[in-house]
């Protein structure tokens, strides 16, 4: 069934809502993350199990091997209500720009709503949280920043960081100065990736990379991040609606799920008698620091 004034289907919103949200899953993969379909309040307290890898443990021929025991977490509240709205008002809009409109600002809702998890997630990595001595940083200037580098980080976050699965997220600043080293074009060259054509970061030290332009600096000089899952827990739901689809203003209001993680967003809209239309897209979340698996890039 389409909707009556933006001509999209239901099932074409979804598929709009799924598919923004599948676009910044990368970075949030980075996490040890808990979603839940089932709604929530603000401040109610979720448990979000740590991405660690068991205890070996010596194995007794004919018995089963000695469990770890207890679920390494940490609770994390849902204290963060945030949301994304956009407008559509007749005489500023015309009907038929209406459909690409909307599907813009519902791509556009998703991304600065999952954007903020990612950003409060990001808050947490200082000095105070995951150390300040050599073994848990490493200072350099963008302008001396290279492959070498890369490996150094990659030595420290091996030491450090005992999960087998790490990431490194960068700056612009740093990313950029990695796609500009002709040492590293020419290796991926090789291999058929042209780093500056894509714009995009290849695995770097085995390590799943990206750019993030917008890793705040956290007043240390953040320049970078690697990150073992278990570093930080971050908790996303829905809240728990009270008002529906057809009650006062509210056109539309619904949950809306990316199958593959479960994470769930609320999209609303709304209409008022003036000739101005709402969306929203809306999620309630938290972050806490897990256990001390980071190593800084810090510029110098």
């Amino acid at each position: 069934m389409a909707s009556t004034f933006t001509n999209l289907s239901t099932a074409q919103v979804d598929n709009m809502i799924v598919e923004a949200i599948r676009t910044i899953l990368p970075a949030l993969d980075m996490f040890s993350i808990r979603v839940d379909a089932e709604p929530a309040i603000v401040n109610t307290v979720k448990r979000v199990a740590l991405s660690t890898d068991p205890t070996l443990a010596t194995k007794t021929p004919g018995t089963f091997a000695t469990a770890t025991g207890d679920v390494t977490g940490v609770d994390v509240t849902l204290n963060t209500f945030n949301a994304a709205a956009w407008d559509a008002t007749e005489g500023l809009i015309s009907a038929s720009m209406l459909p690409t409109y909307w599907a813009d600002k519902i791509a556009g809702g998703v991304y600065v709503v999952a954007k903020s998890i990612i950003d409060a997630a990001l808050a947490l990595v200082t000095a105070g949280n995951y150390g300040n001595t050599a073994a848990d940083k490493l200072v350099i200037s963008v302008a001396d920043f290279g492959a070498s580098d890369v490996a150094t980080l990659r030595t420290l976050a091996a030491k450090k960081i005992k999960g087998r699965v790490k990431s490194m997220m960068l700056n612009s600043d740093y990313a950029g100065a990695i796609m500009g080293e002709a040492s590293i074009l020419s290796v991926f060259g090789q291999t058929g990736e042209n780093l500056l054509k894509s714009g995009s970061l290849p695995q770097l030290g085995g390590m799943t990379s990206m750019e993030y332009t917008d890793l705040p600096t956290n007043s240390e000089n953040l320049g970078g991040v690697i990150f073992g899952k278990a570093a930080i827990a971050a908790a996303v739901a829905p809240f728990d609606i009270l008002n529906n689809s057809g009650e006062g203003n509210i056109l539309e209001r619904r949950l809306i799920t990316e199958p593959d993680t479960g994470l769930t967003l609320v999209y609303t809209v709304k209409v008022d008698a003036g000739g101005t239309r709402s969306g929203e897209i809306a999620a309630l979340f938290g972050v806490a620091k897990g256990q001390n698996a980071v190593v800084r890039l810090v510029t110098a």
